[in-house]
């Protein structure tokens, strides 16, 4: 029997089995003017074509070799070689989230040093297996805040430098609820209203969120705003790059009750914006409101060290109306991948790779504010990532710059309209002091054009 006629026959018989006469009315409950009418052709194509037109599609890419300078979240860091050999074996390239955990010890032993090296990194007492991303983490922190209040808090504080990314998906997940988000006001360097952020703290208040270093790279001084805070029983939560505790104070040290963001500087390559791995840290106080799973451990009856699933706060494990997170997943792979980095860098190679980023960024941001039409703000406290801003739209800059093989960042034009002149520039240890100084070169010649047309 050819491939079609078998293909008839099971039709057939399952309409058969269910006691209906065609396909057709398996969608009867859909109203007809929402579905598509039956092809009077066949429109499909085969595996062979399907795959021929993907690789004409593909042809049409081309590789550009440009030096970039694009931060904003995702940062080009050397992965050691070490990460590909570890996370290419069998046992975790297939790895998931296990249903079976206790059974699943290599893998529930992965997590725990995972959650023991973010602990480490941010002081905190205790940490989950990742989420998904730093945006997901803030979310999932906002409505651990709102939880530890008991509801009877309406109120949340979001850094107005906070990344936009990870705001919209704050405001995502809390625009079902009765609560309302204000965006703290920013200074005109990109820091925030420090005076104006004090006037929005009182007892109305369930969570206030920054970040530090902050979507324009500015390290704020978060301690005393965090102290205040505190004393009126607010949940302070902290989002930053985990790099920068390397050489900055760590989140419990600045008084955080929460600690997110996402690991991606640690051993994960910026392959398009993800996927990435959302770490969360909390006080001892706040661990029954933790999202997804923690991995603890034990001893075997014969005394042996066991993995263990501790505290299983996700729908999968507990009654649905009492889980804390419903999108909560263990992005396995991709921790694995932060853990390996975060090892072979260890306690002193993690201070000396923050340092030599700061370092780096530092030496671009002066040699750029003695090229003439580029403004830097040089008193300023950043990590690896600043702002300069142009006496030219920065669009069109960039657009040039690319065409003499620089990257030279992202365009601020995009997110606040009020920032069309201004670029948001990463330097990390990717970049020699060589490939430095040739950007300033670039954007010297650049700025000498008139790129407007």
């Amino acid at each position: 029997m050819d491939y079609v006629a078998n293909k008839k026959r099971q039709v057939a018989e399952m309409l058969k089995a269910l006691g209906i006469s065609s396909v057709e009315e398996l969608f009867s409950d859909i109203p007809a003017d929402l579905r598509v009418a039956r092809p009077q052709h066949e429109d499909g194509v085969s595996e062979f074509e399907a795959q021929q037109h993907f690789e004409r599609l593909g042809q049409r890419n081309t590789h550009l070799a440009l030096d970039s300078y694009l931060g904003a979240g995702a940062y080009e860091h050397h992965v050691p070689a070490l990460v590909g050999a570890i996370c290419s074996k069998s046992e975790f390239l297939t790895a998931y989230t296990p249903y079976q955990p206790e059974a699943s010890q290599g893998m529930l032993q992965a997590i725990f040093e995972f959650q023991s090296a973010i602990c480490a990194l941010t002081g905190m007492c205790a940490s989950n297996a990742s989420v998904y991303d730093g945006a997901n983490a803030c979310a999932e922190a906002v409505l651990m805040g709102l939880r530890a209040t008991r509801g009877k808090r309406k109120k949340i504080l979001l850094d107005g430098a906070l990344h936009p990314h990870y705001r919209a998906v704050v405001e995502l997940y809390v625009g079902s609820l009765d609560v309302e988000i204000v965006e703290l006001p920013l200074s005109n360097d990109g820091d925030l209203d420090m005076q104006a952020l004090d006037s929005h703290l009182d007892d109305s208040v369930a969570t206030l969120l920054l970040q530090r270093p902050n979507f324009f790279g500015v390290v704020s001084d978060v301690g005393p705003v965090f102290a205040k805070a505190r004393e009126l029983g607010i949940v302070n939560i902290l989002c930053a790059n985990p790099l920068a505790y390397g050489i900055y104070a760590s989140a419990a040290e600045l008084g955080a009750d929460i600690a997110v963001g996402d690991t991606q500087p640690f051993g994960v390559a910026t392959q398009y914006g993800g996927p990435y791995v959302g770490y969360m840290a909390c006080r001892q106080q706040f661990v029954r409101q933790m999202p997804g799973r923690i991995v603890g451990t034990t001893q075997d009856t014969e005394g042996r060290p066991g993995y263990v699933l501790t505290l299983q706060a996700r729908e999968q494990h507990i009654r649905r109306e009492k889980a804390t997170s419903n999108i909560c997943t263990n992005q396995a792979l991709a921790m694995l991948a932060s853990l390996v980095a975060m090892i072979w860098y260890g306690k002193e190679g993690t201070q000396k790779l923050a340092l030599t980023n700061f370092q780096r960024a530092s030496y671009l941001r002066q040699a750029l504010a003695k090229v003439p039409g580029v403004k830097v703000q040089p008193d300023q406290m950043i990590f690896n990532e600043f702002v300069v801003t142009l006496d030219q739209p920065a669009e069109q800059v960039a657009n040039v710059c690319r065409e003499l093989g620089i990257e030279p960042g992202l365009p601020l034009g995009r997110y606040w309209p009020d920032k069309q002149n201004a670029l948001l520039v990463a330097v990390t240890e990717t970049k020699n002091r060589q490939q430095i100084d040739r950007y300033v070169d670039v954007l010297a010649k650049v700025m000498e054009m008139e790129v407007v047309a």
